[in-house]
């Protein structure tokens, strides 16, 4: 069965509509602007700390690296904990315009959002400025929730709140100014937030199911001290969530980063379809989109074949799969399907490279497996190491060549450029399709 299947009846489906309806309920207009991506191309992503956490930027660089075997496509980290607009304004040319990027992403706003909204909107518009005159295309991204518990409407902190008006005057912004922009705010608060509360309310029955703890007298609370200033009451305690998200609130993990990633992809109509396979149970090529099947037998029950695609899934880091299951929708940005018809009922095992990937049903491949979900064996492996170089690319290297920018050091920033060079093929070499040989069997 089907990992993410095999984890889905035990969500709950308030939590399960709201993710249904995630992905489109993103702005599409077709007057907006759209992200192209050419050969060559050079993204820089710039932001505060979540944005150098090297996370969710890591998983997009991923897709379309790996959608996009035939492109060069380079892109480069520019994210320092607590920056706000002036921030990256200040050190726009070294850390930004250095890299001489042709696209520069800019997600802005969890800590803009201790000042007034004014002075985001100023900033944000001078820096689209400076984006143009290099010149590069720009791309807004809105600042991702605080994962506290908040849903609109209700929210649980100050800063959660804040950042829905701040997302609101930065689209308004992006349409003034004819520039790309991403919601990822409005799509993920509820879904985060109804998953805190769904997590509260289990854990409520669990502590509900265990013996009383007899009680404690409260302490005493200390007089006022005359003159002295108040002490401000504690907040509550966040929720624990039903599908930990990983990380803190303000800084998920990479099970809440891959949510932020398929929604900034689907944010920029990033194309789904990888390819598709259908064979019937004798052998018989049936359909073959975006690939070719090669060395096909048929025999005792068992059905083997080769499979050459000509652009790769969304590599998904086996510890991450949960992603998935808080966000099924996900699997839309990654369509890597098998079909095989005429099998008998029945569950299947199937190996990729000769290694175990997944058990399958019978039903289930006649309708339709994304193997994109296969995390065991060849395919999981082959995610870890590309997401292995990318971490490679975007932390040590990265930082290297940032340094010698900023410090203007000519011989550093040469040799740092040649690392980055290097790392940069061996990633290109990564992604280019290989032939994979299937085996399908009881």
């Amino acid at each position: 069965m089907n990992p993410i299947a095999r984890l889905t009846p035990r969500f709950s489906p308030r939590l399960a509509a709201c993710a249904a309806a995630l992905l489109g309920a993103l702005p599409l207009g077709a007057a907006e602007p759209v992200l192209q991506l050419k050969d060559h191309d050079v993204w820089v992503m710039a932001g505060d700390s979540i944005t150098a956490q090297r996370l969710h930027t890591n998983y997009i660089e991923a897709f379309y690296r790996t959608r996009h075997p035939k492109l060069n496509l380079h892109f480069r980290n520019s994210g320092i904990g607590g920056n706000r607009t002036g921030h990256v304004l200040s050190r726009f040319e070294p850390d930004v315009a250095g890299w001489r990027p042709t696209i520069v992403s800019v997600e802005l706003g969890m800590n803009d959002v201790n000042g007034p909204l004014e002075a985001y909107i100023q900033g944000m518009r001078e820096i689209i400025a400076k984006i143009r005159a290099i010149p590069a295309q720009p791309v807004l991204i809105s600042s991702s929730p605080v994962d506290d518990g908040s849903i609109m409407g209700d929210w649980r902190s100050p800063r959660c709140e804040k950042l829905d008006a701040f997302t609101v005057a930065l689209k308004t912004l992006a349409a003034e100014e004819k520039v790309v922009f991403v919601d990822q705010y409005h799509p993920l608060i509820d879904l985060w937030g109804q998953n805190r509360r769904k997590g509260a309310e289990a854990a409520a029955r669990k502590a509900a199911a265990l013996p009383p703890v007899p009680a404690t007298p409260a302490p005493a609370t200390p007089a006022p001290v005359p003159g002295a200033t108040p002490v401000p009451p504690k907040a509550p305690p966040i929720p624990p969530s039903l599908i930990p998200l990983g990380g803190d609130p303000v800084h998920p993990g990479p099970v809440g980063q891959y949510n932020m990633a398929a929604v900034i992809l689907a944010g920029l109509k990033a194309e789904g379809a990888v390819s598709t396979a259908t064979l019937a149970a004798d052998g018989k090529v049936v359909e073959a989109k975006r690939c070719k099947i090669s060395e096909v037998t048929a025999k005792d029950g068992r059905l083997s074949f080769t499979r050459l695609d000509e652009t790769g899934p969304w590599p998904i880091l086996p510890a991450a799969k949960s992603a998935l299951t808080l966000l099924p929708e996900m699997l839309k940005l990654s369509e890597y399907m098998l079909r095989v018809t005429g099998l008998a009922e029945g569950d299947y095992r199937v190996s990729i490279e000769g290694r175990p990937a997944a058990t399958v049903s019978a039903r289930e491949l006649a309708s339709g497996w994304n193997m994109t979900t296969a995390f065991n064996g060849a395919l999981g492996e082959r995610s870890t190491a590309l997401m292995a170089l990318i971490a490679r690319l975007q932390g040590p290297l990265n930082s290297e060549w940032r340094l010698a920018s900023k410090a203007k050091d000519v011989e550093k920033l040469a040799a740092a450029q040649k690392e980055i060079e290097a790392c940069e093929a061996e990633i290109q070499a990564a992604v280019q399709p290989a032939p994979l040989r299937f085996e399908i069997g009881k």
